[in-house]
């Protein structure tokens, strides 16, 4: 990590922690392996929507046996269209340009395939990738101006322990800029961080509010020996880059663990999953949100059992979430929680 950056953490017992980290290090040469076999690119779980900035189009993800499709959803006429005419594979991951013109998903072609970003008009005319078959690209999002698109590439594929399916891992995050009609012939992409995250949840962006001009990118992921973090990046100031660790009452014996987390209120603060731990092992995924100005002000806003996934904002204040396979929407204000 950047020795710049501010650091907003507690950190206490870390000889006990070089210890596992020298553990995992052993155990990275006995189990980790590279190549596109074992992806871990399966279907989506059904529920996961993402709403255009004028709430007019719903894009959800329904499973075909191996496959998963994207589908539009008029909130108007209540008809569902593919989104695409793709023939099999994993389209997952929807996201709106600011706009609300352009979409750009993830796509495998099966789940044990790498992964790519592709976009297409809302509508679904002229779907194209933006990334190429080197890359096991996803979680795409488009920059605050539509003009570029980031996403997060993992460079490794692996495990660390016999019982534990291969995983994602060895990330960073690129840009690359956007033509709405076709592939950018000759356009590649930018290396935004150069960390080598082990784990990636989600990433995000928004225009920097402090200095104008600049773009804030926040990660939710895992590094060794300190655990789960979210990083924020400044772009064109790494000086103001921040690292948080919010701690949660009744969080795992191991440490927090978070899902993915994005900004609100322009940046000045982050919403994000964070678990809790329950009788017989098992995780509760909640939402919660702290201050991006002091990494501090930590507030639970929802009480849900079970597993909770696919976090958004939504332009009119709301926020969007799946629990236990349905889409419900918080409404930051009050922390109302409904059904989508």
């Amino acid at each position: 990590m950047q020795a710049r950056k501010l650091l907003l953490i507690g950190v206490g017992g870390l000889a006990g922690l070089v210890v596992i980290t020298a553990s995992m290090v052993i155990l990275t040469f006995l189990g980790a392996f590279r190549g596109a076999r074992g992806q871990n690119s399966v279907p989506p779980p059904e529920g996961r929507q993402a709403i255009s900035p004028g709430g007019d189009i719903a894009l959800y993800s329904q499973v075909r046996g191996n496959s998963s499709f994207l589908y539009r959803k008029d909130p108007a006429t209540g008809t569902n269209v593919r989104l695409t005419k793709a023939a099999r594979g994993i389209e997952a991951e929807a996201a709106f340009s600011h706009n609300g013109k352009l979409v750009v998903y993830s796509f495998a072609t099966a789940p044990d395939s790498q992964s790519a970003v592709w976009m297409v008009s809302a509508d679904g005319r002229n779907p194209h990738p933006l990334t190429g078959d080197h890359e096991d690209a996803l979680h795409p999002v488009f920059a605050p101006d539509d003009s570029k698109v980031f996403y997060a590439v993992s460079r490794l594929t692996g495990h660390y322990s016999p019982i534990v399916r291969p995983a994602r891992h060895d990330w960073d995050v690129y840009a690359i800029a956007v033509e709405p009609s076709a592939a950018s012939e000759g356009v590649l992409p930018t290396p935004i961080t150069h960390a080598s995250f082990y784990d990636l949840r989600s990433i995000d962006v928004v225009d920097d509010s402090v200095k104008p001009g600049t773009t804030k990118l926040l990660v939710s992921t895992t590094g060794y020996p300190i655990g789960a973090l979210l990083e924020e990046f400044t772009l064109g100031d790494p000086g103001r880059n921040k690292i948080f660790q919010p701690h949660v009452p009744g969080e795992p014996s191991t440490g927090p663990s978070y899902g993915e987390a994005r900004f609100i209120r322009n940046g000045m603060d982050i919403l994000f999953l964070a678990a809790t731990s329950k009788p017989g092992g098992d995780y509760d995924y909640n939402v919660y949100s702290m201050s991006d100005v002091t990494g501090s002000d930590i507030k639970q806003l929802t009480h849900l059992k079970g597993m909770t996934t696919d976090l958004k904002v939504l332009p009119d204040g709301k926020s969007m979430f799946v629990n236990g396979g349905v889409a419900q929407t918080l409404d930051l204000s009050t922390n109302t929680v409904k059904p989508l």
